[in-house]
């Protein structure tokens, strides 16, 4: 969960717009030319993204005398939806967890939206939930449950996805694994 001042750091839409330019490295000299702004005002945004843990220095060279400093976006994630801002979900499959993060964002801002849109109309929201947990005695049991599980949905998809039907409504299916926080053995 963000705090204050991790949330502060975000309020502005510059510094939105710094994450996404600072996803190859990048110095505040650099991008004042690249925004049309001036390097202090810049560096200002580019110092507060840093204190909030969003940025890091990559590499600091000489440049006439000045020490030149290149930051990037740290390796978070981090995710703001309402005005469609996505960063550093660098790799698209179903295995990396920049993609897990990005889907699970998507669909809190969907549900909070879906949920608001209900409300208004007075309606219950059609929802779904299920959570369990596994131990896999090695990485190939994962690497298998992984394929059976994806082979066992794509099989219910193709089964029940009638967009044709009469009153047929789309809903959107999120599933995901990652190791448990507590990852302490089960007592079961």
């Amino acid at each position: 969960m963000l705090n204050q001042a991790e949330l502060g750091a975000l309020a502005s839409p510059l510094r939105r717009e710094l994450l996404t330019a600072l996803q190859e490295p990048d110095s505040a000299t650099r991008l004042a030319r690249r925004f049309d702004m001036s390097r202090q005002r810049i560096g200002y945004h580019m110092r507060e993204l840093e204190k909030a843990g969003y940025i890091k220095i990559v590499e600091e060279r000489r440049q006439r005398g000045l020490i030149e400093r290149l930051y990037r976006v740290r390796p978070l994630a981090y995710v703001f939806a309402p005005d469609g801002f996505v960063a550093s979900a660098e790799a698209q499959d179903r295995f990396s967890w920049a993609t897990l993060i990005n889907l699970i964002a998507q669909s809190l801002w969907d549900l909070v939206n879906l949920r608001r849109r209900a409300d208004e109309g007075g309606k219950r929201l059609a929802t779904l939930a299920l959570e369990a947990e596994i131990n896999f005695a090695s990485p190939s049991a994962r690497r298998g449950f992984s394929e059976e599980l994806i082979q066992a949905v794509e099989r219910l998809v193709v089964k029940y996805d009638e967009p044709g039907a009469n009153g047929s409504r789309r809903h959107r299916l999120l599933l995901g694994a990652y190791p448990s926080p507590d990852n302490r053995k089960s007592s079961s």
